[in-house]
């Protein structure tokens, strides 16, 4: 009886990974593309040449949209 608890509980700590890993692999993926597009966004605002004031605000709508990006990761 003792060997089929403990094979039944190797069973399920394997599943469990099995299933788990591929999801938090996945997150990753989708945080790194947030990461992408904030370095995306920082560099056209830098090209833009706007100003002082107006590259500030568009400095920080990237780091909002980085920040809203990975909160919904």
């Amino acid at each position: 009886m003792k060997k089929a608890i403990a094979s039944t509980l190797a069973t399920v700590c394997l599943l469990s990974a099995v299933l788990v890993f591929p999801i938090a692999s996945a997150g990753a993926v989708r945080a790194d593309a947030c990461w992408d597009n904030w370095e995306v966004c920082r560099i056209r605002t830098f090209q833009a040449d706007m100003g002082v004031i107006r590259t500030t605000v568009a400095l920080t709508v990237c780091d909002v949209g980085l920040g809203k990006c990975l909160l919904t990761v």
